[in-house]
């Protein structure tokens, strides 16, 4: 991140997560969720992938996708769907010939409006709403998970701490081990021990405005240290809980990118 103040608020709802952001650059990165970004201002930012480095006012990037965002003195949005959710795969028939879409001015400022108005009338999200801003045709969007597979991720999410073995979920759904190894990464498209560490990372994020030390953060959610906490984040999101904790509790002010209207209002509704 930049030497300027850098802001984010997050606001989730089941498996879907908007993160409300300012001034936020980050390193390579990738996570198990499709990530759809939009600018709030028409200003454009840079998305950089390992194949290409492009100037854009919003876009969706598949998931493991390694990429890293400029975004100095801009206000934006990032949308996060899990893998597990129902709606997941609405967003990955945008990504089917490239792993990126990019998204015009106009697509951006239409979904923009829509998660700002969403969140200041606590409004759920619909995902199906933000796919037909973008595409026409009809789609069959409810997609039928694996029930085996969604009692593992009950069971999983059920746990305050997400610590459990392979071998301890199998046998609660009946599966060998290998079995429900290679069921659980062909559906979700991540491995079983990296789905826990994402869960644990979500865990601490949801805490990290509080007033409690990285150190005991982590240890309450079941990373092995602070360290392997910051690692963790760094890989998935290219910035370090450290970073995002201050960015969590900073104070806003109504001129922090200098615009006329800005996430300023947005957060005013939620949290005043």
């Amino acid at each position: 991140m930049s030497g300027e103040k850098s802001l984010i608020k997050i606001y989730k709802q089941n498996l879907v997560t908007l993160c409300f952001v300012y001034n936020i650059t980050t390193d390579w990165h990738r996570h198990p969720c499709f990530q759809l970004t939009v600018s709030l201002h028409n200003i454009s930012f840079e998305l950089e992938t390992q194949s290409e480095k492009r100037e854009v006012f919003g876009f969706i990037v598949q998931s493991n996708l390694p990429h890293k965002l400029k975004a100095q003195g801009i206000c934006f949005i990032n949308l996060f769907v899990d893998p597990e959710s129902n709606y997941y795969h609405l967003l990955s028939h945008f990504t089917e010939k490239n792993s990126v879409y990019i998204l015009t001015s106009e697509e951006t400022l239409k979904i923009a409006n829509y998660f700002i108005k969403s969140v200041t009338i606590n409004q759920p999200i619909d995902i199906y709403h933000v796919y037909r801003f973008l595409c026409k045709c009809d789609l069959n969007y409810l997609y039928d998970q694996d029930n085996r597979i969604n009692k593992a991720i009950s069971i999983i999410s059920s746990l305050p701490i997400k610590k459990i073995s392979s071998r301890e979920i199998a046998a609660k759904i009946h599966l060998s081990e290998s079995r429900f190894l290679h069921l659980f990464r062909s559906k979700l498209g991540i491995n079983f021990r990296g789905y826990l560490l994402w869960k644990r990372l979500q865990d601490v994020i949801d805490i990290l405005d509080s007033s409690e030390t990285l150190t005991t953060l982590a240890n309450d959610k079941g990373f092995s240290d602070s360290a392997h906490l910051s690692r963790t984040c760094f890989s998935n999101f290219g910035i370090r809980p450290s970073q995002i904790k201050q960015a969590l509790c900073n104070e806003h002010n109504d001129s922090m990118c200098g615009k006329h209207y800005c996430l300023y209002n947005v957060f005013q509704a939620l949290y005043i």
